[in-house]
């Protein structure tokens, strides 16, 4: 995150770019607010030839921070996450599989909820709910039909 004209300057270093900060174009925070379609553009096209890594690691040196952007199964897979036990297996019995959701974030005293469900399948829930509004098993029956909606059985 860049956020202010010494973490800019920073930037602009590590890119090996120093001309970018006095730039009349990127000089002032408005003016990179301005042109950001084309500072992006130069961005983008820097950060892609190096690693993900080598930015993380360059970053370590400067004032500002840099970290990946990580699909579901790195994050799943982070060290943190794997540290605090945050994912979490249910077995889904409507598909007859085993499901990665993520658990609690917070823990109390060290306690972790134990209380994790695969998430319903497509309308599992959907007479309950509406037998809940009033309609009858006929009406609901009526509504599947009709392929209004689903219930899952």
């Amino acid at each position: 995150a860049v956020v202010s004209t010494q973490s800019t300057g920073d930037l602009c270093e590590a890119l090996g770019w120093p001309w970018l900060a006095s730039n009349p174009m990127f000089s002032t925070n408005e003016l990179r607010v301005d042109n950001r379609v084309e500072l992006l553009e130069l961005l983008n096209k820097r950060f892609l030839e190096e690693t993900t890594e080598y930015w993380t690691e360059v970053s370590k040196s400067y004032s500002f921070t840099a970290t990946p952007i990580n699909n579901v199964q790195q994050a799943f897979e982070h060290p943190q996450a794997v540290y605090s036990n945050v994912v979490k297996t249910v077995h889904s019995k409507s598909d007859n599989v085993d499901i990665k959701v993520v658990g609690h974030p917070v823990k109390f005293d060290g306690n972790d909820p134990d209380r994790y469900e695969a998430p319903p399948s497509l309308g599992q829930h959907t007479s309950d709910v509406l037998q809940e509004l009033g309609y009858s098993n006929e009406e609901i029956r009526e509504l599947e039909k009709k392929k209004i909606i689903e219930t899952g059985g």
